[in-house]
This record gives C-alpha cells, sequence and structure tokens, in this order.
C-alpha cells in the first residue's frame, strides 16, 4: 500500500489503505479497501483518524530508519571487534 502526497510516493503502509491527491480538484483522497473519498468531506472523527495515521506512519518510518542507523552501528563495532581479536590466539577447542 503506498501513501502519497501529491505525485511523490512518501511510505508504504499496508495493502487496504492509500492517500492521494486529485490532480484535477486538488484534494486529498483516501482509499480505503478499493473505495475512495475525499478525505476533507469525512466528519472530523474520520478525518482525526487519517490524521492518526499518517502520523503512525511517520513514525513508523522513523524508526524503521533509526534501526538502520543502529545496524549500520552495530557491524561497525562487530567489524572493530574483530581487528582486535584477529592477533589473539582463540580458545582451543
Amino acid at each position: 500500500m503506498l501513501v502519497e502526497y501529491g505525485a511523490k510516493l512518501s511510505y508504504i503502509i499496508n495493502k487496504s489503505l492509500k492517500y492521494k491527491m486529485d490532480s484535477n480538484k486538488n484534494r486529498p483522497i483516501l482509499n480505503l479497501d478499493n473505495s475512495e473519498y475525499y478525505i476533507d468531506s469525512l466528519p472530523e472523527e474520520g478525518k482525526g483518524l487519517v490524521n492518526g495515521l499518517r502520523t503512525a506512519d511517520l513514525q513508523i518510518k522513523m524508526y524503521e530508519d533509526t534501526l538502520k542507523m543502529i545496524k549500520i552501528g552495530r557491524m561497525k563495532l562487530s567489524e572493530d571487534l574483530k581487528k582486535i581479536v584477529e592477533n589473539i590466539e582463540p580458545l582451543k577447542k
């Protein structure tokens, strides 16, 4: 599932929810389970839920990026440790 803002692909979320812009009317569209709705025509509760979903999507993206950075840091730590032990005799089995 794609979250789109204008023509730009922003984030993949799930297979039942998609956002896009109606290029003719410049109105945001929600695609939910293959049905489309203008977001600005939803009741306030629905708009709030859409905003909550967008916030959740952004948080997921942020934490995925954080995890990528942690993985890179972990790989570097592992490489550094391998360099340190390369001249040390390992235990005999």
